[in-house]
């Protein structure tokens, strides 16, 4: 990162904080940049009460490789990412509830979408959630996370139909055109099939058979549930971009509350996308081995996300005005299972030609179950 000072400089909600130090806390995958902390203390002279005071802000920096071939889709991929994140903090993140916390937002004076390094200050969430996900978590923790999420797909639920969204869809990575508009993708999370067929052609026919023969159709089925079922993904719910909060209650409470970032995959898709990603690599593998298991999680994050629209049915002259679908399409738990088992699908064709981690044999398992099934008695998501 340059010197951080002309970022804060550049921030009107920072700019009358001056700086102590600053900490590389991170880089980006693949040397694409940096993640500093930087430390900040108010003038000597009295400032005004209304002024944001912080100990602290997180700046992004993005400044990637020189790369051969520009046109590589890892790369594309990449830096489209942190336009979106940026996008989404600019525009979107300010709907969020307390029960979705994200990093607030600072942005930058006289930045533009071409603008390389680019930069995203946050917020800092060390001081209000210190703990970072370690290793597979527990159950009140991965409750937690789920009724994060329910609360975020509550609150974008339908977002595909707003049309200052709509028109700022950003395509898969090959498909896109040097001066689009930039918002969330078109379809949310790194792995979705249209942006991995180099992977799916690594996989061994011989070996995975009985999968590839449903790939399209997953893919297919899931489109149509985003269509009619859609919201806003976070599209990276794992581990290292999980923090909680100091908790004094029981752990068995569930009341652990957290916070996410990287939001560099939020784009639209349907709820289970997010859900079989969180659950297949980040919760503890035990939480999910029996389907009555399987069950009892989606019924808490569903009972969470139908609150979570209801709370949405009195819109608020701004949801009006953006014209904000509330219905929630009588999206019951049945049809949260149908797309739950098409997610499990889906994301075992992704690791199946990229590579094997996480929860990688209960997904296996099931997704073999539920293939089984469709092989006897056909593929029933055909609308």
């Amino acid at each position: 990162m340059s010197n951080p000072s002309s970022v804060i400089a550049k921030a009107p909600d920072l700019c009358h904080l001056t700086i102590r130090s600053s900490t590389r806390i991170a880089t980006l995958w693949s040397n694409y940049g940096s993640i500093d902390r930087v430390h900040l203390k108010a003038p000597s002279a009295s400032v005004d009460k209304g002024m944001f005071m912080a100990d602290s802000v997180i700046i992004k920096t993005v400044s990637p490789p020189q790369m051969r071939d520009t046109a590589d889709e890892g790369h594309l991929r990449k830096l489209l990412s942190y336009e979106v994140e940026r996008w989404f903090y600019q525009h979107l993140s300010q709907r969020l509830p307390a029960t979705a916390k994200v990093a607030k937002y600072f942005p930058i004076e006289d930045e533009t979408d071409e603008t390389l390094p680019l930069r995203i200050v946050l917020e800092d969430l060390a001081k209000e959630y210190p703990n970072p996900a370690r290793g597979s978590l527990a159950l009140n923790e991965t409750q937690a996370v789920l009724s994060w999420l329910a609360a975020f797909h509550g609150t974008f639920w339908g977002i595909q139909e707003e049309d200052h969204v709509r028109e700022r869809l950003v395509p898969p990575p090959l498909l896109h055109k040097e001066g689009d508009k930039k918002g969330v993708w078109t379809q949310g999370t790194y792995w979705y099939l249209d942006t991995r067929r180099e992977e799916l052609e690594s996989v061994d026919e011989s070996e995975y058979a009985w999968l590839l023969k449903w790939v399209e159709k997953v893919d297919s089925a899931l489109k149509d549930a985003s269509g009619k079922y859609g919201t806003l993904l976070h599209g990276d719910v794992k581990g290292a971009n999980i923090v909680f909060a100091p908790t004094m209650a029981p752990p068995q409470q569930g009341s652990s509350s957290c916070a996410l970032y990287d939001l560099q995959y939020a784009g639209v898709g349907a709820v289970t996308r997010d859900l079989v990603y969180f659950l297949g690599t980040t919760a503890q593998s035990g939480l999910t081995w029996r389907i009555e298991q399987e069950k009892e999680l989606l019924k808490h994050y569903h009972s969470d996300l139908l609150e979570a629209i209801a709370s949405r049915r009195h819109p608020s002259p701004q949801e009006h005005d953006r014209g904000v679908p509330l219905d929630d399409g009588e999206y019951g738990f049945e049809r949260l299972w149908e797309h739950w088992e098409l997610a499990i699908v889906d994301w075992y064709r992704f690791m199946a030609g990229w590579g094997f981690w996480g929860n990688d044999t209960w997904v296996e398992r099931r997704a073999k179950e539920i293939v089984g099934r469709w092989e006897e008695s056909g593929f029933p998501y055909v609308r």
